[in-house]
């Protein structure tokens, strides 16, 4: 499938005329940087709702330099960066779900119960009796059921952000968000959902699902368990489109596009930081070098104290 082409619009800042990508929402004039907001397409999913930036630029900035100050391995020139102006807002499309999980489950539980052990051990030539607590374990095959309501659970809806990584921007206080007004979007860069309601859902049911094998797991009865098997199945109640706030940053590296994201209300970072090969080489050299020399004055130790051993 290819992209449809620009839109045109006519800049209400200067008059010059902008052409507005497909894939956004809302742009800025690249001349006098008026926001512009397109109208809702009658074929595209609406936006429920808008989460505010609730970190600036400039906090954003620090978080992002500090994440890069603690790469030690990372090249210089990217650990020194995390300026403000290499900061771009992007209000990114998440679908929100609200859901059922019924689970039938089975597993082996354990029981733990502990024995006392008298035992000997020799001490100074004599036997001393002593005693231990020995731990035990008796597993009963159990099964039940399982039911939990699961309420915002957030999956993707941009290609250019892959559901590991949207998952590791987590959590977004999607409470926090706002009825869609083009208003919110003013002056931010708003992205359209290039991942469908169908291909959303199927995640959702597989990381529902995940969840609640987890949940079951803390839920069992007694001390321990084993070989745990769940059957679950997935009601969706509601589903909400949702914008989400993210501080994306990118360089050119090496001829490579290196991405950093900052979650616009959390102020977590993700984003894989490459490891500079010089840096280690280096450290490898200096290990090798002080190496040789430890062993060059142990060596030399050892010819003088032969040599001072044969003139006694």
């Amino acid at each position: 499938m290819t992209d449809a082409p620009p839109q045109r619009y006519d800049c209400p800042g200067c008059g010059s005329e902008v052409a507005f990508p497909s894939g956004l929402l809302s742009h800025c004039c690249a001349f006098c940087e008026t926001p512009l907001v397109r109208s809702p397409d009658q074929s595209q999913e609406p936006i429920d709702r808008v989460a505010p930036f609730e970190l600036d630029r400039s906090q954003a900035a620090g978080r992002l330099a500090a994440h890069l100050q603690g790469k030690r391995w990372a090249p210089e020139e990217l650990r020194k960066a995390g300026r403000p102006e290499e900061l771009k807002a992007v209000l990114v499309p998440f679908w929100c779900y609200d859901a059922t999980a019924r689970s039938d489950w089975s597993a082996d539980v354990g029981i733990t119960y502990y024995e006392t052990e008298t035992y000997t051990v020799t001490v100074n030539g004599k036997t001393e009796v002593r005693t231990r607590q020995v731990r035990h374990t008796d597993w009963h095959r159990a099964s039940g059921t399982h039911a939990f309501d699961y309420t915002d659970h957030l999956v993707s809806g941009s290609r250019g952000l892959p559901e590991a990584e949207s998952n590791e921007l987590e959590p977004f206080d999607v409470g926090r968000a706002q009825p869609f007004a083009a208003a919110l979007l003013a002056g931010q860069v708003a992205e359209l959902p290039s991942v469908d309601h169908a291909a959303a859902a199927e995640v959702a049911r597989q990381e529902l699902e995940q969840r609640e094998r987890a949940a079951v797991g803390r839920f069992l009865p007694g001390d321990s368990s084993r070989k745990l098997q769940t059957r679950t199945e997935v009601s969706v109640s509601q589903v909400r489109l949702v914008l989400l706030p993210v501080w994306v940053a990118t360089w050119h590296w090496k001829g490579k596009v290196l991405r950093l994201m900052v979650n616009g209300q959390t102020g977590e970072v993700v984003g894989q930081v490459p490891k500079s090969h010089l840096k280690i080489l280096i450290v490898v050299g200096l290990v090798l070098a002080v190496s040789l020399a430890l062993f060059v004055c142990a060596g030399g130790f050892a010819g003088a104290v032969a040599l001072l051993n044969q003139r006694r």
